[in-house]
């Protein structure tokens, strides 16, 4: 299915997570104490200004929209849900430990949930979300996303193995 225009700033934003889990996924296996480090305060970075504030508008925005259709209990309210806490308690876990090792398992794990995720949300959740909601809501919807798009688009710090944020730029 064509992905509707109200949904387009989230997937374009889904892009940018998806340049996040490849570099982790490119430099962690390799990276001393400072790689873990520099990899670390970069996702923060990008945890704060682009990915904590796109979970907060598909759950304001999105799925408020959605449990209109579906139960608050289906699986695309619940699993939206589970992913971003769960994916907010790495970052936690990150925060309150100064253990390499610890940072760098939490890392993987986040990077690997954050692909899933994304992947999970453009095939289901935005598919059935299109398919559930009606033109006018999702009219609604792309304009309240809209508003809250912030004014220049948030990009993954570059890695030192990558040179470029951007992987199709190899």
């Amino acid at each position: 299915m064509k992905r509707d225009p109200a949904l387009v700033p989230l997937s374009r934003e889904h892009t940018q997570g998806l340049i996040m889990a490849l570099r982790i996924e490119r430099e962690l296996q390799e990276a001393n104490a400072d790689g873990v480090r520099t990899l670390y305060n970069d996702l923060i970075s990008f945890w704060a200004r682009g990915l904590l504030p796109h979970f907060r508008t598909e759950n304001e925005c999105l799925l408020a929209r959605l449990v209109r259709n579906v139960d608050e209990d289906d699986d695309l309210v619940r699993r939206t849900q589970r992913d971003h806490l769960g994916m907010e308690a790495l970052v936690a876990t990150m925060r309150d430990t100064d253990s390499a090792e610890e940072r760098r398992d939490a890392l993987s794990r986040f990077g690997n949930w954050l692909r899933e995720h994304i992947r999970w949300e453009e095939e289901v959740l935005f598919e059935e979300t299109q398919r559930l909601l009606e033109q006018g809501e999702l009219a609604a919807l792309g304009g309240e996303i809209e508003e809250r798009q912030p004014k220049e688009q948030v990009v993954v710090p570059a890695g030192p193995s990558t040179g470029s944020a951007n992987p199709r730029s190899k």
